[in-house]
C-alpha cells in the first residue's frame, strides 16, 4: 500500500507541474510585401539580352523561417525565436521581390526566374549576409544587407558587385514593428540596386 501511494503520490506532483507551465505561446508569423514597383520606370532598357535573376544564397540560419535576433552588445552571437516566424524563408521572399521590382523599373528587356532556363546576356547573382533583429540598445532595429554581382553571358567574373546594408530602427517595439521596418530597409536596397544597375556602362 505504501508503494501505491508513493506512485499516486510521483504522479500528482507531475500533473501538478504540467498544468502549473501555463498555455504553450501561440506561433506568430510575418510576411513581407514582395509585389514591389519601382517609382519609376527608365526610358529604355540598360541590360539588353534578357536578366536572369538567381536565386537568393544564404547561410543556413538566414535560410530558415524563424526570426533571428542579436544583442547589440554581442553582435558576434545570433539567436532565433521560438514562436516568431516568417511565413516564408528569407531567401525565397527576396528573390520575389527582386523580380517583381526590376520588371517594373524597365532595366532590362526581359527579366527572367533562374528556372526557366533560358539563354539571357545577363545574370544576376545575389547573397543574403544580414536579416535579423537587434534588441538591447533602445528601439529594435531591423538589419539587412544584400550583396549583388551581374555576369555577363557566360562569363566567370562578375562585372559588376555592390553591397548594401540598411539598418533601421522600428517604430515599436512588438515584432510587427520590426517587421514594417524589415520591409522598408528591403525597399530602401531595391531601389538602391536599381539605380546602381541603371547607372552602369555595359556594352552589349
Amino acid at each position: 500500500m505504501t508503494r501505491y501511494a508513493g506512485v499516486c503520490y510521483a504522479l500528482l506532483l507531475l500533473l501538478t507541474a504540467c498544468s502549473s507551465t501555463g498555455p504553450v505561446p501561440e506561433d506568430r508569423f510575418y510576411q513581407l510585401q514582395t509585389s514591389l514597383s519601382a517609382a519609376t520606370v527608365l526610358p529604355g532598357p540598360v541590360l539588353k539580352g534578357g536578366l536572369q535573376v538567381d536565386y537568393v544564397v544564404a547561410d543556413p540560419l538566414r535560410s530558415g523561417r524563424a526570426i533571428l535576433y542579436r544583442d547589440a552588445d554581442r553582435p558576434l552571437e545570433l539567436h532565433r525565436y521560438h514562436y516568431e516566424f516568417w511565413v516564408d524563408q528569407p531567401p525565397r521572399m527576396i528573390h520575389q521581390a527582386l523580380l517583381h521590382y526590376l520588371r517594373s523599373s524597365g532595366i532590362a528587356d526581359s527579366v527572367r526566374d533562374d528556372r526557366m532556363h533560358t539563354g539571357s546576356g545577363y545574370h544576376l547573382r545575389t547573397r543574403l549576409l544580414r536579416f535579423e533583429r537587434v534588441v538591447g540598445d533602445g528601439s529594435p532595429r531591423a538589419e539587412l544587407e544584400l550583396e549583388a554581382s551581374l555576369y555577363a553571358g557566360r562569363d566567370t567574373a562578375p562585372v559588376w558587385t555592390g553591397v548594401y546594408l540598411q539598418q533601421l530602427a522600428s517604430d515599436g517595439k512588438d515584432m510587427h514593428a520590426t517587421t514594417r521596418a524589415m520591409q522598408q530597409a528591403l525597399e530602401a536596397v531595391l531601389e538602391s540596386l536599381r539605380n546602381d544597375l541603371a547607372a552602369l556602362d555595359v556594352r552589349t
